[in-house]
């Protein structure tokens, strides 16, 4: 008899831990027995027809003081759901949800409670108001020891939380999966912009804070004299900022602005070279979709991923400070650097050489992260929970 899983997750809308989760979802179609638990009815992947769907009927993007509260009633609500329906295992997915699925194991749900970890949670903090950051430090003390086991996705997101939080939990580190094949067979649908003869970089993220791309567009700047347009794929949040900064800096014509697709690979496959700009990150999934779609990629030395993937044989706890690093897999730079970044992206465009064969080698680490390879640790790590 296949074992009960509930996947608990904010929504199944756009963003690296979604598609992650989605990918889970169908490696582990015919070994569970699922139940999608979402906090908000937004739903964007494609789901098998044998998936049952529970939704809480939060609001989106909740934050604050009062979200937070609610957090225990949530726990204690998921309870009593997995009381009714008996899982094996309940598997969250970002902090929200991780929190009340330890919420529901306080509050005696008989499941195995495992926790995915997608952000290096130390940078994260950075980005909070002074009591939001308490309280978040709190919460995650108090909570993650509840935890059966708790999967990072990053070998720094694990040194993090055993070293700066104090955490001694069963962990196994276990990268994000890519579809190899869904994303070539998708990568060569045709687009509708026109790529032309320049260089073509691309970023593709959702416009928070974290992924900075303010930086981006400076760095871009200053090589405006070359041949290049920069593709930014992404919706939500700051992108009005980001487009009132590029009419400012008089480079709308080389700055282009593509709408929010679930088909990012046809237009990663279309230009040149992926650069990612993000402060911090967990294990960053367009990183690696770029690496499958064949581009060079130039990224922040940021914590944490970055580094794993393009430079797997260096220290993971070492990063870049004052120069650009031409690592194994790609370039890596300083984060909030928007001079060595544009050294980077104007070396990328002027050194064909070194650009050919980032893009080849870029291509082949990107085989390590099959999701055929990669959800078959997944497996193995939670049913050894």
């Amino acid at each position: 008899m296949r074992k009960k899983i509930f996947i608990l997750i904010n929504t199944l809308g756009s963003g690296g831990a979604e598609r992650v989760v989605s990918l889970l979802i169908h490696g582990w179609k015919n070994r569970f027995d699922i139940t999608l638990v979402v906090l908000t009815d937004i739903i964007e992947y494609e789901l098998p027809e044998n998936i049952s769907v529970v939704c809480f009927n939060q609001p989106f993007q909740a934050n604050g003081f009062f979200t937070t509260l609610k957090l225990p009633f949530l726990g204690w609500k998921y309870r009593k759901l997995c009381k009714k329906h008996k899982p094996d295992i309940s598997f969250s997915a970002l902090k929200r949800t991780n929190y009340i699925n330890c919420f529901g194991k306080l509050f005696g749900n008989k499941a195995k409670v495992i926790l995915c970890d997608g952000i290096h949670f130390s940078e994260f903090l950075k980005t909070l108001p002074a009591m939001e950051r308490k309280v978040t430090i709190f919460l995650t003390k108090k909570l993650y020891p509840y935890a059966d086991e708790i999967i990072p996705n990053s070998m720094l997101m694990k040194i993090d939380l055993e070293q700066n939080f104090n955490i001694h939990s069963r962990y196994v580190v276990v990268h994000n999966p890519m579809n190899m094949a869904f994303i070539k067979k998708s990568s060569e649908e045709p687009v509708d912009f026109p790529v032309g003869d320049t260089f073509n970089f691309i970023n593709v993220g959702v416009f928070r804070k974290q992924k900075n791309h303010e930086n981006l567009i400076d760095a871009f700047d200053n090589i405006k004299h070359l041949n290049v347009k920069l593709f930014l794929l992404g919706h939500r949040y700051l992108k009005n900022e980001i487009i009132t900064k590029v009419k400012k800096m008089n480079l709308e014509s080389r700055v282009i602005f593509l709408n929010f697709d679930t088909n990012p690979f046809k237009y990663l496959s279309k230009c040149d070279c992926f650069v990612l700009s993000s402060d911090f990150e967990g294990f960053p999934n367009a990183l690696q979709e770029a690496m499958v779609c064949g581009l060079s990629v130039i990224s922040t030395d940021c914590l944490s991923g970055p580094r794993e993937i393009l430079a797997p044989n260096t220290d993971p706890a070492i990063t870049v400070k004052d120069h650009i690093e031409i690592a194994e897999y790609g370039i890596l730079v300083p984060i909030r650097n928007s001079k060595l970044l544009a050294e980077a992206m104007e070396l990328m465009v002027k050194d064909k050489e070194l650009h050919g064969q980032l893009k080849q080698k870029a291509r082949k680490r990107s085989m390590d992260f099959d999701s055929s390879k990669i959800i078959d640790q997944y497996t193995e790590a939670v049913e050894s929970a």
